[in-house]
């Protein structure tokens, strides 16, 4: 796989490419939304405008005029906090449309391997293989960390890494926490503390076994990766190259601008001739399964609509990664009576959504055969990135 990063509509844009499928588009992310808003893990100094103790939440200023909703679990840390009063959050989800930017006051530095949080304890991803594993990682970081003030998550990255990058991004996340919060005990209200780059933050979150090449054209990302790789992890400095063929650009090598069109389509049609509607709302995305053209007459009608399911199954978990859909989708497949069909079915989306980066669930299938997934919400849709 290719992680390419190269400007489009005037912003930076992060797209991975799948080689073996004539370098079809994985996935897309656009730097920012144009506005210059406020982004995930950007770390601001707030002033407290409004606290609700009844539900447990108050609204916070991090710019002129951009107020952002934060939450509090602990009721005791609710009552130090007062209205005019400056704090130090962490934005936690952007704006979308009418809803506010929310932030936390539990900040949480994000590295390659691991993620400094508030919590004083040592989790485990779960996607990491072998409980033998786990359980050393997850000792021996409790050892290096003890007595800290602080816990740790360690990410899947970490899984197959040398404990002694792990280690030297431990003490980079100390150093970059004891930094920050220096700063901000002479900052004034509404400063800027903290902001990963675009494009260290696609490097760190990128899994190294998945990418074989890291690719740009602009010469200052060019610098910042290679930067940011040298510090962390030196074991990519390989697969990055800069392109420099001025005759063909970068974007028409890999087709991105019709291939992010055709992402924004609500048809997609499948090689069997059926195909896929995609429809998002405000509640949920509804996915609608159609023969189209895959029309069969004959006694086979219940095998050539598992088949067709099956097809768009594959389809729609591409879709949903490509266009970051999150939140609660709806799969409305062609029905079908054969309860070991629809259990193959079920089986096959839940084996398709492990392998989403992603956290996404398969829940249940309905008496109707419409099929409820639950997707985390990292970032905003495809489309809502472009609108």
């Amino acid at each position: 796989m290719d992680l390419v990063f190269s400007h489009y509509g005037g912003r930076v844009a992060a797209s991975y490419f799948d080689k073996e499928k004539n370098n079809r588009l994985i996935n897309v992310k656009i730097c920012g939304d144009g506005n210059g808003g406020a982004q995930v893990g950007d770390i601001y100094v707030g002033r407290v405008k409004n606290v609700v103790k009844n539900i447990k939440a108050a609204f916070v200023e991090i710019a002129d005029g951009q107020i952002c909703f934060m939450q509090f679990s602990d009721e005791t840390y609710l009552k130090s906090i007062h209205n005019e009063t400056d704090i130090v959050v962490q934005v936690v989800r952007e704006a979308v449309k009418t809803k506010q930017a929310v932030v936390t006051a539990n900040i949480n530095f994000q590295g390659r391997y691991l993620i400094k949080t508030h919590k004083r304890e040592i989790a485990v991803s779960s996607k990491i293989k072998g409980a033998a594993r786990k359980k050393e990682l997850a000792g021996w970081l409790a050892e290096i960390a003890d007595g800290k003030d602080c816990g740790y998550i360690i990410r899947t990255n970490a899984g197959n890494a040398p404990k002694a990058e792990i280690e030297r991004e431990y003490k980079y996340l100390e150093r970059l926490y004891i930094d920050i919060m220096r700063k901000a005990e002479y900052s004034a209200t509404h400063s800027l503390l903290f902001r990963t780059s675009f494009a260290e933050s696609e490097i760190r979150d990128c899994y190294d076994e998945r990418i074989d090449r890291i690719v740009t054209d602009d010469a200052d990302i060019y610098e910042t990766i290679g930067g940011y790789i040298d510090c962390v992890c030196p074991q990519l400095k390989e697969k990055l190259s800069f392109y420099e063929d001025e005759s063909f650009p970068l974007n028409a090598m890999y087709g991105l601008v019709p291939k992010i069109e055709k992402a924004l389509a609500k048809k997609v049609w499948l090689n069997s001739g059926a195909y896929l509607v995609i429809e998002p709302t405000e509640a949920c995305t509804v996915i609608d399964v159609n023969t189209g053209k895959a029309v069969k007459k004959g006694k086979d009608m219940e095998k050539h609509f598992y088949k067709i399911n099956c097809e768009a199954a594959e389809e729609a978990m591409c879709q949903i990664r490509l266009r970051n859909l999150s939140g609660i989708i709806i799969i409305d497949f062609i029905d079908m009576k054969s309860e070991k069909d629809n259990k193959g079915l079920i089986e096959l989306l839940a084996e398709l959504a492990s392998n989403d980066p992603v956290k996404t669930t398969v829940v249940d299938m309905t008496g109707l055969g419409l099929v409820e997934l639950t997707r985390k919400k990292v970032h905003k849709p495809l489309y809502e990135m472009l609108g």
